[in-house]
């Protein structure tokens, strides 16, 4: 496995492990509030059960967790051909995206529940791993948009 590859793989490993972390700190003290009176009107960290999806949003529980390992498995499929290519930034948006939606999946079966506790006034409560997948959801977009201009752009080739 060459170098960029390791190295974007233990940036994402930390950022699973640093969530997994604070998810195990939140539901063993679940009143613990972080921050200090400036940043609550910022940011804060607290514990939050989230039942549902992005924002709340509810679903059928064995729905969730069915939609949610298949579409792991499909971006692992994805994440394998990516691999074939050599395409470092689908590479690094497709472990993003199931590294964070796997550290949700592991609250979801042992919980019932996501744990969050990233909290933005005016905004939402989230965890690490939901940037994760933000990040990696962005980053693949980018990454088409990018491509389908460059494919525009190419000199068409008239004889």
């Amino acid at each position: 496995m060459p170098k960029k590859y390791l190295s974007l793989n233990v940036v994402i490993f930390i950022s699973f492990v640093v969530d997994r972390i604070l998810k195990l700190f939140f539901i063993k003290n679940p009143s613990q509030r972080l921050g200090s009176d400036f940043f609550y009107n910022i940011l804060s960290f607290h514990f939050e059960k989230n039942f549902g999806v992005a924002f709340g949003i509810l679903l059928n529980k064995i729905f969730l967790l069915v939609l949610v390992i298949l579409v792991i498995f499909v971006l692992v499929g994805f994440l394998f051909k990516s691999y074939l290519r050599k395409n470092i930034l689908e590479i690094f948006s497709l472990t993003l995206i199931i590294i964070g939606a796997i550290s949700n999946l592991i609250d979801r079966l042992r919980y019932g529940f996501v744990i969050d506790y990233i909290d933005v006034p005016f905004f939402t409560v989230f965890n690490l791993a939901d940037c994760m997948i933000t990040v990696g959801v962005v980053a693949l977009l980018l990454g088409i948009l990018k491509n389908k201009k460059s494919d525009k752009q190419l000199p068409s080739s008239s004889g």
